[in-house]
C-alpha cells in the first residue's frame, strides 16, 4: 500500500495529531511542578482511580440530565420561534434584540445574574438554554431563508402535500444548518452548564467536582475531569449527529 494512501486514512491523521499534542502535554508537564500542571500519566492514573467512585457517576448523571433538559428546551423553542419568525416579520423584529443579547452577554455574567433568579441546582439548565437557543434560532432561520423560492413555487404548482414539500424542498435546504447547530450547540451547552455549576456549586455536579479538585490542589483530578468533559462532548455530538442522520434517512433526505 502506498504511503499516500495510508496517510489518507482519517483515523491515522487523527492518531498522529493526538500523539503530537500528548507529547506537547508531556513536555510542558516536565517543565512545571506537578501541583501546577499534571502530565498525561498522572492524569490517566487519577482518572482510573476515579472510575469506581460513586461521586463520579452521580455527578455525571445529574449534570448531563440538567444540561440535557436545557438543551432540549432550547432546541425545541429555537425551532418553533425560527418557524414563527420566518412567517412573521413582527415576531422576527421582536426577537432580534433578545437573541442579540443572548449572543453578546458573557456566560459568566449571565450565571451571576441568573443565580438571583433560580436555585444553584437549576443553574445548568438555564445556562445551557441561554447558550443553545440563539445558535439554534439563528441557524434554522438562515436555513429557512435560504430555501429557493423557485422550488417553493414549483411545489405549489404541482400541488405537493406538506409532507412531500417538507421532504423535497425544506429539509434539503435546512439540514446543513441544522447539522451546524448540532455540532456547535452540544459542546457549548456542556461547557456553559459546567461553568454555571462551578459558580453555583450545586451538589452532585461536574462543576462541584472541578471546584473541589482546584480547592485541594488536585491538578491531576482537575485534568481528569477535563478529559471526561471533552469525551462527553465528543460522544454527545456523535450521538446527536447519528440521530439527525437517521431522521434524514427516514425522510429520504441525502446524507
Amino acid at each position: 500500500m502506498k504511503a499516500s494512501t495510508i496517510w489518507d486514512k482519517c483515523w491515522l491523521r487523527r492518531l498522529v495529531a493526538a500523539a503530537f499534542w500528548i507529547m506537547v502535554w508531556q513536555g510542558v508537564s516536565l517543565t512545571l511542578p506537578t501541583v501546577l500542571f499534571a502530565g498525561p500519566v498522572p492524569t490517566v492514573q487519577r482518572l482510573l482511580a476515579m472510575l469506581p467512585e460513586k461521586e463520579l457517576w452521580y455527578s455525571l448523571c445529574c449534570s448531563l440530565g440538567k444540561v440535557g433538559i436545557g438543551f432540549m428546551l432550547a432546541f425545541l423553542l429555537g425551532t418553533v420561534f425560527a418557524i414563527f419568525s420566518y412567517h412573521s416579520r413582527l415576531i422576527r423584529l421582536l426577537l432580534e434584540p433578545a437573541v442579540q443579547i443572548m449572543k453578546s452577554v458573557p456566560v459568566a455574567c449571565f450565571i451571576v445574574v441568573a443565580l438571583v433568579w433560580v436555585r444553584s441546582d437549576q443553574i445548568s439548565v438555564l445556562t445551557a438554554f441561554f447558550v443553545v437557543f440563539p445558535i439554534v434560532y439563528i441557524n434554522l432561520s438562515e436555513g429557512m431563508h435560504s430555501v429557493d423560492r423557485k422550488m417553493l413555487e414549483m411545489a405549489q404548482v404541482f400541488r405537493l402535500s406538506r409532507r412531500k414539500s417538507l421532504q423535497a424542498v425544506w429539509l434539503p435546504a435546512v439540514m446543513p444548518y441544522l447539522l451546524t447547530a448540532c455540532r456547535v450547540s452540544v459542546g457549548m451547552a456542556l461547557k456553559a452548564g459546567v461553568a454555571g455549576e462551578i459558580i453555583g456549586l450545586p451538589r452532585w455536579s461536574i462543576g462541584e467536582q472541578l471546584y473541589l479538585s482546584k480547592l485541594y490542589l488536585d491538578t491531576a483530578g482537575l485534568f481528569a475531569w477535563s478529559l471526561i468533559i471533552i469525551a462527553l462532548s465528543l460522544a454527545l455530538e456523535k450521538l446527536l449527529l447519528l440521530a439527525v442522520a437517521r431522521i434524514q434517512k427516514q425522510w429520504g433526505v441525502p446524507v
